[in-house]
């Protein structure tokens, strides 16, 4: 969409035309997806967040002011839409992991305890398996970010390297982790 197209939708959308609001959903929502999907891979939660981000583009209607152009906004506010639910889910996590397990989940039977136990020690196994396949490089910096809860700056300091290498170097390592469990 050219800007000037982008800009006279959101004039009219602002002045109250719902139509241009859709032709902006339409013309953004799967660049929207796509991006969404590439932060995290869970369809329904992009697909809220989306839904979210333009909800609260009607409900703040008047008062929105874009300055960097409506592409860049949307892209920005799914972002921040996104981690803010991620900080949340994590939140919730965290106090779930507080809360003695017979408050908040029903009771498992003899057999549900037993598979349970199964299923974790074999994915432990699985993943094991992938990380001795790794270099001792890559398996170091998986034990430093994720055994030893180091930051990225932290672990660049350790090993003498800048930070955007650690980055690199981890995504790489889970990559190839990834790769290796979906064999």
């Amino acid at each position: 969409m050219g800007r000037l197209t982008e800009n006279f939708l959101w004039k009219n959308f602002k002045n109250g035309d719902d139509s241009a609001l859709a032709r902006i959903y339409t013309d953004y929502a799967d660049q929207l997806y796509a991006y969404g999907l590439k932060i995290i891979n869970d369809e329904a939660l992009v697909k809220d967040c989306i839904q979210e981000v333009f909800i609260q583009l009607i409900e703040k209607r008047e008062t929105l002011v874009i300055t960097s152009g409506t592409h860049l906004y949307l892209f920005k506010s799914l972002r921040n839409k996104l981690f803010e639910e991620l900080r949340s889910k994590k939140r919730k996590n965290e106090i779930i992991e507080l809360w003695p397990e017979s408050d908040i989940q029903p009771e498992n039977t003899a057999e549900d305890s037993v598979i349970i136990s199964e299923e974790k020690r074999s994915m432990e196994e699985k993943i094991k398996q992938a990380i001795n396949k790794l270099t001792d490089h890559q398996r170091e910096l998986i034990h430093l970010k994720y055994s030893e809860g180091f930051q990225n700056s932290e672990i660049a300091e350790m090993l003498n390297i800048d930070v955007a290498s650690v980055r690199t170097l981890l995504y790489r390592s889970l990559k190839k982790v990834r790769k290796l469990l979906a064999l």
